[in-house]
């Protein structure tokens, strides 16, 4: 054997799993790919990537959007103003107890929606695009429509109630019923959403896992509570942490049925932020509101990362 040929068979023989050059079709392959991803990296980088980092930059300063050439820089002074005053903070805790309520209702409705859906049922997929149909609405839409159910005056609810003999509600202008109206129509529009995830997680599950507990004698109620929901343990996370995500970053129902009031009662932190910079015109405090609640957002989409970690699947 030549001795160029013994060489490249003792290196194959030391190599074997390295790498061949790619081939001209894979090269080929690899440009087509990148010119089918290039338009998209690009425009979410111009209109996401950089709109973050513009936003960090000015939560580093002080102007306004009437004359953002008069900036002044002032460091960490934006952040420490949320401490310090106590804005920041109401409209923190008025959007978790927002979120909290619209978590805490949308996870049992969404359940018992997906058993109702998963069962054998004529024209399931009309009752499923009924069923649907809130979330691909435009939030725009559900907030006025709402508006217009339950205004104190002439809406159709109050309608209803002085029919059962029950007076007018003040729901959009009463400081304890307010905040619940805008949950009550959250939780009509995105429950849907909820039931479809729980649907899919319920379709699923191995169906022999719930044969062997039918045959051990366990009754559906059983099954329910000690295999099934056990085994939705994941889904039922992921919904929680969408529905909680989703509910901080909430701005329709304020700015359209609640405009925030009453005596701020629904100043969630969104709306707050669009108030700040647009009306306050403090807009780089309003950049240091939108840094805190990205930080939130992170934080939260970080735990569920850590908790779906699991050491089982099925």
């Amino acid at each position: 054997m030549p001795a160029g040929d013994y060489a490249l068979a003792v290196s194959a023989k030391a190599h074997p799993t390295a790498r061949k050059p790619a081939t001209r079709r894979q090269k080929r392959d690899r440009l087509v790919a990148v010119g089918f991803l290039a338009p998209f990296m690009i425009l979410l980088l111009i209109f996401q990537y950089v709109p973050l980092l513009l936003m960090a930059r000015n939560s580093l300063y002080d102007y306004t959007l009437l004359n953002p050439a008069a900036e002044k820089f002032v460091g960490l002074r934006n952040f420490t103003d949320m401490i310090e005053y106590d804005d920041a903070a109401t409209s923190f805790g008025i959007t978790f107890l927002f979120a909290l309520g619209v978590v805490f209702f949308v996870i049992p409705v969404a359940f018992s929606l997906a058993l109702f859906l998963n069962s054998k049922l004529p024209s399931r997929g009309l009752v499923r695009t009924i069923i649907m149909l809130p979330v691909v609405t435009s939030s725009v839409v559900v907030a006025t429509m709402w508006s217009f159910l339950l205004d104190p005056s002439n809406g159709l609810v109050n309608g209803v109630l002085g029919i059962l003999g029950i007076g007018n509600q003040p729901f959009l202008t009463s400081t304890s019923q307010a905040l619940a109206a805008i949950i009550a129509m959250t939780l009509w529009q995105q429950v849907g959403f909820g039931a479809i995830l729980f649907l899919a997680g319920l379709q699923g599950l191995p169906p022999e896992l719930t044969e062997a507990a039918r045959i051990d004698g366990a009754t559906r109620r059983q099954v329910l509570w000690n295999v099934t929901i056990p085994l939705l343990s994941r889904t039922t996370l992921f919904v929680v942490v969408i529905m909680t995500v989703f509910s901080l970053q909430a701005f329709a129902p304020a700015f359209l049925m609640t405009q925030g009031g009453p005596q701020e009662s629904t100043n969630l932190i969104v709306y707050h932020i669009y108030n700040t910079a647009f009306i306050m015109q403090q807009a780089g405090y309003a950049s240091a509101l939108s840094v805190a609640l990205l930080l939130v957002v992170l934080a939260i989409s970080m735990a569920q990362m850590a908790l779906l970690r699991s050491r089982w699947n099925y």
